[in-house]
C-alpha cells in the first residue's frame, strides 16, 4: 500500500488537510496516511507521527524557545521520509517548518505538493525561489498568489479557497438572531478580538470600552462575542472609563461558543474584528466590519520594514484597495474605533456599500471544491 505524508502545524492546516484526506479516501483506498497534524486529521485515519497541540507559537521569545522542539519533530519526519519513501508529501501552510522539509524531500526525489504556500507575496519574497526549486506543485488559494508563484517559476495551480466550502451563506439575519436569543429589531455589533490570548489581551479592553461608548450613542445596541477555543473572559459588564453628561454607562456582551461564530457574524450589523482569517470569513458571510490589530513593538517595527503590503486585512489585500476600515497599532484606540463604528451604524448606506464590495471577494476566490482539486493534484503524483 502506498504511503502519503501530510504535514500541518496549526489547527487551520489540520482542518484543511483533513478535508483533502477525505477526498482522497473517497477516490481510492490504496493509500496509508502518515503525518503531523491534529484531531481532525487523526479522525480521518492519518497515523500521526506528531500531534500539533504544542506547535502553535507566536512572538519572538516563543519561537526561540520552540526551536529545539521543532528540530526534534523535523528530524523524525525526515527519518520517516528517508526510511519509508512515501509516494508524495503534502505540506499545508506552516512555512517556517515546512520549507525545510520541502528541501529535504526534493533531495530524496519525493514529490512535494504545497497546499497554502508561504505568503512570500507579503514578506520575504526570496522564499518563492525556494518553493520553485523544491516543490513539485503549488496549490494556491488566492488568484494573486497563483500569479505570484507562476512568475517565480513554480508549477502552480489555483485551487480556490477552502473557506468557500466551510462558511455558510444561506442563514438569514432573523434566523441567526433567533438562534442567539437576540432581539431582531435592535442593532447588533459583533466583537472578535482574536483566537490567541496574545491577540485578545490588548484588543478586548478596547472593544469593551468601544461597546460602552456605543451604548451611549445607540442605547438599544446589542453585542455578541464568539469565543475562540481555549479563550475565556468575564461576561460581567464593565463600567465605562468615559462619562458623558456625568452619566456612567456599560454594555452587556453576550458570549457564544466558537461553533456559532458564523451565526454571530450573520446576526451582526457590524463586526469589530481582529485582523486574520476571521476577516475573510466575515467577508464571505457578507457582514460589514472594522479591522483592528495591535502587534508587539518588535513585530510592528519589523513589519514596517519587511512586509510588502499596503493593507493588513485579507478583504483589502484581495480587493487591492481599502474596502474595509483598518485601524492598526496606535490607531486601534478607543476613540478611533468608536468613531468608525458610529459612522457605520448611523449610516446604513455605508454598510450596504461595503457589503456590495465584499460580495466581489467571493467571486475572486474561485469555485468551491478546493479539497477535491488538491486531492486530484496529490493523486497525480502517485501510482494509482
Amino acid at each position: 500500500m502506498q504511503k502519503i505524508l501530510i504535514v500541518a502545524g496549526e489547527p487551520s492546516g489540520d482542518l484543511h488537510a483533513s478535508e483533502v484526506v477525505k477526498q482522497i479516501r473517497h477516490k481510492s483506498s490504496a493509500f496509508e496516511f502518515y503525518g503531523m497534524g491534529g484531531e481532525l486529521m487523526e479522525a480521518t485515519g492519518v497515523k500521526l507521527i506528531y500531534h500539533i497541540e504544542d506547535s502553535a507559537v507566536m512572538g519572538i521569545s516563543e519561537v526561540l524557545t520552540a526551536i529545539p522542539r521543532f528540530a526534534q519533530k523535523r528530524a523524525k519526519l525526515k527519518r520517516f521520509l528517508r526510511e519509508q519513501r512515501p509516494s508524495v508529501i503534502m505540506l499545508v501552510d506552516f512555512s517556517g517548518f515546512n520549507l525545510n522539509l520541502a528541501k529535504f524531500a526534493h533531495r530524496l526525489g519525493c514529490p512535494v505538493v504545497y497546499y497554502i504556500p508561504p505568503k512570500a507575496w507579503a514578506w520575504r519574497p526570496s522564499r518563492a525561489r525556494t518553493v520553485a526549486q523544491t516543490v513539485s506543485a503549488v496549490a494556491a488559494i488566492f488568484p494573486f498568489e497563483a500569479d505570484f508563484y507562476r512568475q517565480a517559476g513554480a508549477p502552480t495551480h489555483f485551487v480556490g479557497h477552502p473557506l468557500l466550502d466551510i462558511v455558510p451563506t444561506t442563514e438569514t439575519v432573523a434566523g441567526a438572531r433567533a438562534q442567539l436569543g437576540l432581539d431582531p429589531e435592535r442593532p447588533v455589533v459583533g466583537l472578535m478580538p482574536g483566537s490567541r490570548r496574545r491577540e485578545v489581551n490588548p484588543l478586548l479592553p478596547v472593544m469593551r470600552e468601544v461597546a460602552n461608548r456605543l451604548c451611549y450613542r445607540f442605547p438599544d445596541c446589542q453585542f455578541v462575542l464568539p469565543l475562540a477555543p481555549g479563550i475565556t473572559i468575564s461576561t460581567k459588564p464593565t463600567r465605562s472609563m468615559h462619562q458623558l453628561n456625568d452619566s456612567p454607562f456599560s454594555a452587556t456582551i453576550t458570549t457564544v461558543d466558537s461553533t456559532q461564530v458564523y451565526t454571530a457574524m450573520r446576526a451582526s450589523d457590524l463586526m469589530i474584528i481582529a485582523s486574520g482569517t476571521a476577516t475573510l470569513e466575515a467577508a464571505l458571510v457578507g457582514t460589514p466590519m472594522i479591522i483592528i490589530y495591535k502587534f508587539s513593538a518588535l513585530t510592528w517595527w519589523l513589519s514596517q520594514r519587511l512586509v510588502q503590503l499596503t493593507h493588513s486585512g485579507l478583504p483589502n489585500i484581495i480587493a487591492g484597495e481599502e474596502i474595509v476600515p483598518e485601524l492598526l497599532q496606535d490607531q486601534a484606540n478607543v476613540e478611533r474605533v468608536t468613531t468608525a463604528a458610529e459612522d457605520l451604524l448611523a449610516n446604513p448606506e455605508q454598510r450596504v456599500t461595503q457589503q456590495q464590495r465584499l460580495a466581489t471577494i467571493r467571486q475572486q476566490l474561485g469555485a468551491s471544491g478546493a479539497a477535491t482539486r488538491v486531492a486530484d493534484l496529490v493523486l497525480s503524483y502517485t501510482e494509482h
